[in-house]
């Protein structure tokens, strides 16, 4: 039995001060990203009101015991897949669920603009995994490979169905996000070094069994993996793997290599290089054109920062429902990071990931900054107790 003495409600101050400095970093990245011809309309000012929207949700967040979750998790689950279910019914519409960019992915809402159900859908899936992995726990306390399957089974069963419509949509990038969360929350569970070791493994060897395969054999690659992709896909393949030489499918990528590159040590003056999407994907590359190498690296400081405090509230939880949004938090906005900046650098395909806290967006800024709000909260509601189990 557990007795307890007091509640910790303590502000996670040094989190919001780095919050804050993301919000100034976006906010003038953004400003920047809008100086280019391609763009009429005043990005920072519908920027700005995202992110008091954000911390105005993520404050409301902070004060809600994160165990509630542990009951409202299936109806944020069901919430979001219901959005999905909708979209993929009602699109293409041009008045409620446009396509842009050969993808289906948002509602076009009055008042409110673009709406992207996946960043629903992200959170719950958090949610609701840390929900299964808790409850498995306590029921099911003998650490056995058969106990251990089961879980890995329920996971699944969760991940398929959001993973199905994201793929209708198609959101290539939201799929592996969700891939990441999986393996997040696995490393966590508790399950066998051997399982983890297994569910690891099998997809790093095909991915490296791809790229030799790409050098080595490009023909069967053509003719049996790239027949059965999208166009789309199949050309961020040639532009990743070699933009210089496939001009067309990696100009992008060769822009925001140039423009990174352009901005040597502390930055240039003023905009030099045409970026694509300079206020979403490719936001980096305008930092690291505007700012150079010193302003690239505060901005990835900043993210090693926050990852670290969000890895701290996870190992000083003491409550492991916690611990696990915590990690899957923490593995989710980790790989989105690696996967947007990869992409600038041209270390990594292409994938239409922005970058969390800083690229212009309101659905995913306002979803990542309620995510980190229920982190928080696992912080502020902290319980001690005189025996704990």
């Amino acid at each position: 039995m557990n007795w307890q003495t007091k509640d910790e409600k303590q502000y996670d101050i040094n989190m919001l001060f780095v919050l804050f400095l993301f919000a100034v970093i976006s906010c003038i990245s953004i400003y920047y990203a809008q100086q280019m011809p391609q763009y009429e309309g005043n990005f920072v000012v519908n920027q700005g009101i995202y992110f008091v929207l954000a911390f105005t949700v993520m404050f409301v967040l902070i004060h809600i015991d994160y165990e509630y979750y542990l009951t409202l998790s299936w109806a944020f689950y069901g919430g979001g897949l219901a959005l999905l279910v909708l979209l993929e019914i009602i699109s293409p519409n041009e008045q409620w669920a446009p396509t842009r960019n050969n993808a289906e992915r948002w509602f076009e809402l009055p008042v409110i603009g673009s709406f992207q159900p996946s960043e629903v859908m992200k959170v719950a899936l958090i949610l609701t995994m840390s929900t299964l992995v808790y409850k498995h726990n306590q029921k099911f306390t003998n650490k056995i490979f058969k106990n251990d399957i089961w879980l890995i089974a329920k996971l699944l069963l969760v991940l398929i169905p959001p993973v199905l419509l994201l793929r209708l949509q198609p959101d290539m990038g939201m799929v592996m996000m969700s891939a990441a969360l999986f393996f997040s929350i696995v490393i966590v569970s508790g399950v066998s070094v051997w399982l983890n070791v297994l569910i690891f493994g099998v997809p790093l060897s095909v991915g490296l069994l791809f790229l030799f395969a790409f050098f080595r054999f490009p023909h069967l690659v053509e003719n049996y993996i790239f027949t059965y992709m999208a166009d789309y896909q199949v050309s961020r393949f040639y532009g990743w793997l070699n933009p210089m030489e496939y001009t067309d499918e990696g100009f992008q990528t060769a822009r925001a290599i140039s423009a990174i590159g352009s901005g040597r040590l502390t930055g240039s003056e003023g905009t030099t290089v045409y970026l694509p999407e300079a206020h979403t994907d490719f936001i980096f590359a305008v930092i690291g054109e505007q700012f150079g190498f010193v302003g690239a690296a505060v901005v990835m400081t900043l993210f090693f920062i926050l990852l670290y405090q969000m890895m701290v509230i996870a190992l000083k939880a003491n409550h492991s429902f916690g611990a696990y949004i915590c990690a899957g938090s923490i593995g989710m906005l980790a790989f989105q990071i690696f996967q947007n900046v990869g992409m600038n650098l041209g270390l990594l395909p292409v994938t239409g990931f922005t970058l969390p806290l800083i690229s212009f967006g309101g659905s995913s800024l306002v979803t990542t900054m309620a995510l980190l709000g229920i982190i928080m909260s696992v912080r502020y509601h902290a319980r001690s107790y005189f025996f704990e189990s």
